[in-house]
């Protein structure tokens, strides 16, 4: 069973090459039309004077192809970077663990990655449905368990985590009880490739969860010392007697 799923980044990818297609495309078919008008006629558009404009409106077009090209590419590959890193999918023994790129903002003159992270018991865990073809995932928990789904909003630095028996530890110990809102539904969105494998190993935890065997109820047994004590003063009883 995979314990732990990158994001995959293909999604982010495909779109960045549909949005280039859908907006180069339309400059790219204006550019060459106006080239071929202006070759087509040089003689009556260099008699009217007009070539050097129809050349300023193919150089113009080609400008703002490029420029268009550059910060697309230059928005999304760093979205697809950030995604790749602090977007993840973690499955521990008690607890599921799921983190979301949530955008920059800045901190006075410091850019900071914000970040979104779901924790999800495996104890109060009841239903685990998806949808292969939107590729999403559905958690539900028990609205009767104390143990909700929390999410955490803040710094990615701030939710850094391990897990300590099996249930995630932030390295903020405040976060381990605070700053947190419940529920008791999650959908994961389809950034993990294949939904069924993703939502296999969720279950397959939750199997290993309820099949882990309960611990027993503490049985307290008096120590040597006790049963040393109550022999002293059964035998100084009888040494009254």
């Amino acid at each position: 069973m995979a314990n732990f799923f990158h994001c995959d980044t293909n999604r982010y990818i495909k779109r960045r090459k549909y949005f280039l297609w859908l907006t180069l495309l339309p400059l790219f078919q204006g550019s060459l039309i106006t080239a071929l008008i202006v070759i087509v006629n040089l003689r009556a558009f260099i008699e009217k004077g007009y070539h050097l404009t129809a050349l300023y409106a193919v150089a113009a077009a080609a400008a703002a192809g490029t420029l268009i090209f550059f910060v697309t590419f230059t928005m999304t590959e760093k979205s697809v970077k950030r995604n790749a890193r602090y977007t993840f999918f973690d499955i521990g023994t008690k607890a599921l663990v799921f983190s979301r790129y949530d955008g920059d903002f800045f901190c006075g003159s410091r850019r900071e990655i914000s970040r979104k992270l779901y924790v999800i018991p495996l104890a109060s865990l009841t239903k685990i449905g998806y949808s292969q073809k939107k590729k999403r995932i559905y958690l539900e928990t028990a609205p009767e368990s104390p143990e909700k789904i929390r999410e955490y909003t803040d710094k990615s630095e701030r939710l850094n985590y391990r897990f300590t028996d099996g249930f995630p530890e932030f390295e903020s110990w405040w976060y381990n009880d605070n700053g947190f809102k419940t529920s008791t539904e999650l959908r994961i969105p389809g950034v993990f490739g294949d939904a069924v494998r993703l939502s296999e190993s969720i279950a397959t935890a939750k199997r290993a969860f309820n099949d882990q065997p309960k611990p027993k109820p503490y049985v307290h047994k008096e120590s040597d010392f006790a049963k040393r004590k109550k022999a002293l003063d059964r035998l100084k009883k009888l040494q009254k007697l």
